[in-house]
């Protein structure tokens, strides 16, 4: 091949033009390529608006490249929730009696279709006799509506009841006629608002999140239309496409890497001195080390971080339930004697999962909870864009203005719309904007004077005569205008005007349904 050195191009002016047309075409076809990346990036995240232009290129610069699955022409909608059975774990107190009522009609609202089942552990024959005339009356058909009862798991000489939730759930997987393909274990302090299906990454395109600087490591999975239906951290594997056996999904927690460190010089204090062997057994792949003769798997720092950091809602197929339930169950009072706190249940869960091989695809959309957290594994991006686009000063108003005390904030109402599914009245615009599937009350949420705190509810909310919840949408409104744009205020005041509205819907449909005979 002739050389093309500078000594023999200067006595070659052709060579010189032709190197210097191919540059220029190099330069017009890498110029149009970014055109085009630019209008495609466009195309699949609609709110990526001329204010974002300026971080559009490092938009299109993900850890990895964005994933492109088969696109369904159809809107996805809320029938395969039909196949999806939702369970929760309470014990026999009044306290948790009416999350349960709390829960199931914000189920129903959401448009969910399959079935949801209290699992009550621990109750008096007289207890059961109530609860199961109750549930007959909201649910005649008892189909939607379900109670199985079980004893009590809660461990011996110690005050820890969350040993229910393992064992009152293999109590019943093991003495039911499941006929659904999917079970979603969720907590009894959870409303849904939208309902939870089996569809994961299917039809999706992972967009990465390019309008919010604090969100540069999180991606967007977005259907055809524009919807939003996934929040996840882009450093974690692929989005699968759905749920199926051996292939389960769950909540983003930041629990799994703690468990894996046990007896590592990286381990924090409550997991320095702890036996993983002692718990899962000495040939089990939850052991974070390899085994002597090398057969077999075990758990990595960055398999517990991509498939174990996970919480409710756990969505698995019944199959697989059916393999991990034992386990957790066996598992849950051998780490509570090592780790005796609130949380040794769910650090069990996790190492059940490993050690029946289980992984789950993390997301952060399932919920939101601790308004305070700067955690990108809840999704309050979605609730801090409130009212970004919005012209006025006050646009964190957003959050919940058109609340009443028994109807959601105008955009909300907006965004259930754009889902296409749930029983909202109204003909509210729609916007194209998320929505968490689930919101977790499990904190304490003031504004206003204001509390809404699931510790100092009424047990007996749920009467005939019972009254709704106060709520005065002037007095939360002046409050959030004070506020300017704190991000933690603005966060209470969405639970603020949402728990309160679902509640009191809940107990006008509560009186519908058991009060008018």
């Amino acid at each position: 091949m002739p050389s093309t050195s500078p000594h023999l191009a200067r006595g070659r002016p052709h060579l010189r033009r032709a190197v210097s047309i191919l540059t220029i075409l190099l330069v017009t076809a890498w110029i149009r390529s970014l055109s085009f990346l630019i209008q495609l990036q466009k195309e699949f995240d609609p709110r990526l608006g001329a204010a974002d232009h300026e971080h559009s290129s490092a938009a299109l610069i993900p850890n990895k490249p964005p994933i492109t699955q088969d696109i369904q022409s159809e809107r996805r909608d809320a029938s395969s929730s039909k196949d999806v059975h939702i369970v929760f774990s309470t014990d026999c107190s009044g306290y948790q009696h009416w999350q349960s009522i709390a829960l199931y009609y914000s189920a129903k609202r959401s448009g969910h279709l399959g079935p949801v089942t209290r699992i009550a552990s621990g109750c008096e024959a007289s207890a059961r006799d109530e609860i199961t005339e109750e549930w007959r009356k909201i649910d005649p058909t008892r189909t939607r509506f379900r109670v199985h009862f079980t004893p009590s798991f809660a461990l011996a000489g110690s005050n820890y009841k969350y040993s229910n939730k393992p064992g009152g759930l293999n109590h019943w997987i093991t003495r039911t006629d499941i006929q659904e393909r999917f079970i979603a274990l969720v907590d009894p302090d959870m409303m849904l608002l939208r309902p939870i299906t089996p569809e994961l990454g299917l039809g999706l395109t992972a967009v990465p999140v390019s309008h919010d600087r604090s969100s540069r490591d999180l991606m967007e999975y977005v259907d055809r239309q524009g919807t939003v239906q996934f929040l996840r951290r882009r450093n974690l594997p692929e989005l699968p496409l759905r749920v199926e056996e051996g292939m389960a999904a769950g909540q983003h927690f930041g629990i799994g890497t703690l468990w894996v460190s046990s007896g590592t010089k990286d381990a924090r204090k409550d997991f320095r001195n702890f036996n993983l062997t002692a718990v899962c057994g000495k040939d089990s792949p939850c052991l974070n080390t390899p085994r002597r003769n090398n057969d077999g798997g075990y758990t990595t720092r960055k398999q517990a971080e991509n498939y174990y950091s996970v919480g409710p809602i756990y969505i698995c197929a019944a199959s697989d339930w059916r393999k991990l339930l034992p386990r957790w169950h066996e598992f849950t009072p051998l780490v509570h004697a090592q780790y005796p706190k609130l949380l040794a249940e769910m650090y069990a869960f996790t190492m059940a999962a490993a050690d029946r091989e289980l992984k789950f695809a993390l997301a952060s959309s399932w919920m939101v909870s601790d308004a305070q957290t700067m955690s990108p594994t809840e999704s309050w991006l979605w609730i801090d864009e409130y009212g970004k686009k919005s012209e006025s000063a006050r646009n964190i108003r957003t959050v919940c203005d058109g609340a009443t005390s028994n109807s959601l904030p105008t955009e909300t109402l907006g965004r259930i719309r754009n889902y296409g599914y749930g029983s909202y009245n109204g003909d509210t615009p729609i916007s194209n904007e998320p929505l968490p599937v689930t919101l977790h009350y499990c904190q304490r949420y003031l504004i206003a004077n204001y509390t809404f705190a699931k510790h100092k509810m009424r047990h007996d909310f749920f009467r005939c005569d019972g009254d709704p919840l106060m709520f005065d949408i002037e007095a939360v409104l002046k409050a959030l205008d004070s506020y300017s744009n704190d991000k933690v205020q603005k966060r209470t005041a969405f639970m603020i005007c949402h728990l309160i509205p679902l509640m009191n819907m809940a107990l006008g449909d509560y009186k519908r349904d058991v009060c008018i005979q």
